[in-house]
């Protein structure tokens, strides 16, 4: 099966969208024709009844069915599975050997925050970065969020200048999201031109300004 033009097996792919399955899709969803069905995880069997240690004269009782729901994953294995993907592409997408992320988020002991503080560290810094021009694109910027987690005003901050800034920017849920993301960014060129992104990024920046000053 070719995927991007790298060729790879199914149970392979399987392995990586498994960890992603049953939980929300991306913020604004797939390009046309780029989703990819998923069937549901199997409900588990009912457990056989053992009627030989019922006592006689009892109906059986089968055990309670709990109802299947989606897995719950954490947004480091997410994570993982997204940079597992990338490595499988990289052959075929030489430019994603530059693609990063950055490890800006969870919680640190009060001196390790203050010492990244003093070093530059700020919130709201993108997941996944890969700073490089490509296919007329400044760059590319994901945010990764599972379950019901929303994004926080720093990180809306940062998607708005970066999107200005002539840069493809996305919010992804599952693993099929961002792979559809990236796919998009590689293949679809950007209609902006050096004018109007610096124009759209000046503008963005000058409103941003005004509305610190009020």
């Amino acid at each position: 099966m070719s995927r991007g033009g790298l060729r790879f097996g199914e149970a392979e792919f399987q392995q990586l969208v498994a960890r992603t399955r049953g939980v929300a899709t991306s913020v604004g969803g797939l390009a046309p024709g780029k989703a990819r069905v998923i069937a549901p995880a199997p409900a588990p069997a009912r457990a056989a009844v053992d009627t030989q240690s019922v006592a006689p004269g009892r109906p059986a009782k089968a055990p309670k069915a709990r109802p299947a729901g989606p897995l719950k994953i954490s947004e480091d294995d997410l994570q993982i599975s997204c940079f597992e993907w990338i490595e499988l592409m990289r052959a075929s997408h030489p430019i994603l050997e530059w693609i990063i992320h950055v490890p800006n988020g969870g919680k640190r002991p009060r001196g390790a925050a203050g010492k990244l503080k003093a070093m530059g560290v700020k919130p709201g810094v993108l997941d996944i970065l890969l700073p490089l021009p490509y296919n007329g694109w400044s760059g590319l910027a994901i945010e990764l969020k599972v379950g019901s987690n929303k994004t926080t005003e720093q990180q809306d901050d940062w998607l708005a200048v970066l999107q200005a800034s002539g840069y493809y920017t996305a919010v992804c849920y599952t693993l099929e999201a961002f792979m559809g993301h990236v796919s998009r960014f590689l293949s679809a060129a950007s209609e902006a031109t050096s004018a109007d992104v610096a124009s759209r990024q000046e503008a963005y920046l000058s409103a941003r300004r005004s509305g610190a000053q009020e």
